[in-house]
């Protein structure tokens, strides 16, 4: 069916691979289902190169962004995405699905097509780490030596057990994280070891969510610092969070900042958004320099009422 005249135009991004290929299979039927109902579409799967030279051109078109994949396919597009201002709606595919989890998105067809035709939108923070945009989250410390761990030996998908061995070897070879920590060009921590997380949205995975009260509109990003000096301060962080009782332990720095610089005295893991830097030279930095970039991503909402 052709597309009828003033009908919204969708972009289906999709990661062939997600889901173990099911994302591929959901984009297909989208795109056949909004295609049949008269709307303007066209399918793009992720690319390995640059998004400026495959995705920036198709967002500028768009009117919106529907990407069909995990929070990793989410953040590959985000950099497009603060540049068109195109909203996005992520139909969820990944692992954790971060994005729709905190905003409501689902993938039931006629959620989307309310969204796309009646939705609202929403203004969204997005983070810079070391040049590169990030939506959710950024940390150093264990975590990100789990994820990089589990990311050089990863198939085409992953479940939430696949952790489970990466966490236990990461723990065996577990060494202090020293860092500074300057907030707003104040210095709030200093030659202090631990584990450290920047977060835009109150959800992490797992259960595992260090900044409850993040909130991804109000200008600011959440810091949280737990100090760790041992193997088993390691695995009590890791239960005091599942529980919610983290940021009342002594020693815990909660913060809000605009402008966050954390100084590691040797180089440490760090990732962004669940996955390591996607160059492997940046795997591992001395310095975090991360800022927050205010209403820089629009987000399509769900329809409250479903009409």
């Amino acid at each position: 069916m052709e597309s009828k005249p003033g009908m919204p135009r969708v972009a289906v991004i999709a990661n062939p691979v997600s889901g173990s290929g099911r994302a591929r299979a959901v984009a297909e039927d989208l795109v056949c289902r909004l295609q049949a109902g008269g709307h303007d579409v066209e399918h793009v799967p992720t690319e390995l190169s640059d998004p400026a030279g495959w995705l920036d051109p198709v967002l500028v078109e768009a009117t919106t962004a529907l990407v069909v994949g995990g929070d990793g396919t989410v953040r590959l597009a985000a950099e497009s995405l603060v540049r068109s201002g195109t909203p996005v709606w992520q139909v969820p595919c990944g692992t954790e699905n971060l994005l729709a989890r905190s905003l409501g998105m689902s993938g039931d067809y006629e959620s989307i097509l309310a969204a796309i035709e009646h939705g609202e939108i929403r203004s969204l923070d997005v983070a810079r780490v070391n040049g590169m945009i990030c939506l959710l989250m950024a940390s150093c410390g264990f975590d990100a030596a789990v994820v990089h761990d589990l990311s050089r030996r990863r198939g085409d998908s992953i479940r939430h057990w696949h952790y489970i061995p990466c966490i236990v070897r990461r723990l065996l070879k577990w060494k202090p994280t020293v860092m500074t920590l300057t907030l707003d060009d104040e210095i709030v921590r200093e030659h202090e070891s631990g584990w450290c997380f920047v977060c835009n949205c109150r959800e992490y995975g797992g259960g595992f969510n260090p900044a409850p009260h993040a909130e991804m509109s109000d200008g600011l990003l959440d810091v949280v610092f737990l100090p760790t000096r041992s193997r088993i301060q390691v695995l009590s962080w890791m239960h005091r969070t599942r529980r919610g009782r983290h940021l009342e332990a002594p020693g815990v720095l909660h913060a809000r900042a605009r402008s966050i610089r954390v100084d590691i005295s040797t180089d440490s893991f760090w990732q962004l958004d669940g996955d390591p830097p996607p160059h492997p030279l940046h795997g591992t930095a001395s310095r975090l320099q991360i800022e927050c970039l205010p209403d820089a991503v629009n987000a399509l909402l769900p329809c409250s009422n479903g009409a």
